[in-house]
């Protein structure tokens, strides 16, 4: 798996600071970068990589935001991966 391009792919959602409120147009950009990594990447996508993507691109923003949201970072991870699932069990 290319996590560099996973990261790439979720910085668009990452990049705010508002990533992690649940808000509509926070999901909104959650789902557009999963559209945008699964077009790159395929599916499915395994938790660990979308958990380490994920921390990356935090790294790079706000790197308090990977402890101080430490549960919304593995709440996205396992999502991404639950979609990254339905994508990839749906589309064939």
């Amino acid at each position: 798996m290319d996590i560099e391009q996973l990261k790439l792919s979720l910085q668009p959602w990452l990049a705010l600071e508002t990533w992690h409120t649940g808000h509509a147009l926070d999901e909104q950009r959650f789902h557009k970068a999963l559209k945008s990594a699964f077009k790159k990447l395929g599916t499915p996508i395994a938790v660990d990589h979308f958990r380490d993507a994920i921390i990356l691109g935090l790294a790079e923003y706000r790197a308090s935001d990977v402890k101080n949201f430490e549960n919304d970072v593995d709440s996205f991870a396992q999502l991404g991966e639950d979609i990254s699932y339905y994508v990839a069990n749906t589309s064939k």
